[in-house]
């Protein structure tokens, strides 16, 4: 998280930890192209600053959908709603915030593609909380390797179309990545 300093500037802390959890029905995306899960979203608060983080233990609902029908594309969502039910101190405010990560991913050549996965839409339900809509696009490279796991390496760019209600929020950043697959571990449908 990028928190703000008393003299204007920011540093970097340790945020909440979020986890989520879908349960994906046993359907056969084979025939369809598409998949869906249903299950738990929760938020912790250990977050090592009280800036960094909401200090609220938060629970709700999360689904994800993903559709794979066209050859060298993939479009999907994940959407979360966690609301908060303890805190960490009494003056720490509730917590109800939607969030929206839609993805979109487009084979262009080879093994490189178009991306846009990185940016997620947040609505506060409760009065002055943050509102986000940002929107990334990046490109990446997948490695198959002979004997080796596959690699992806990407980068985006991500820029903050609209926001209100969040002090320090920034206008443009870049994401590197790197994900390893390790399809041995994989149990066949």
């Amino acid at each position: 998280m990028t928190v703000p300093t008393p003299r204007g500037g920011t540093r970097t802390e340790f945020g909440d930890m979020q986890l989520f959890d879908p349960a994906v029905p046993p359907w056969p995306a084979v025939e369809t192209g598409f998949r869906f899960g249903l299950g738990p979203t929760f938020v912790f608060p250990t977050a090592t600053s009280r800036s960094a983080g909401q200090g609220a233990w938060q629970a709700g609902p999360a689904v994800a959908a993903v559709y794979t029908g066209v050859p060298g594309l993939l479009a999907g969502f994940l959407l979360q709603n966690p609301i908060s039910f303890a805190y960490t101190s009494a003056d720490r405010v509730s917590q109800n915030t939607l969030a929206f990560q839609p993805a979109l991913l487009l084979h262009l050549w080879d093994s490189w593609y178009l991306r846009s996965a990185d940016a997620t839409w947040v609505y506060g339900w409760h009065r002055h909380s943050p509102t986000l809509l940002p929107l990334s696009l990046g490109v990446g490279r997948v490695i198959v390797r002979p004997g080796l796991p596959p690699l992806n390496f990407y980068v985006s760019g991500q820029w903050m179309v609209y926001h209100q209600y969040s002090p320090v929020t920034p206008k443009w950043s870049v994401n590197f990545g790197v994900t390893i697959a390790f399809p041995q571990f994989r149990k066949d449908q």
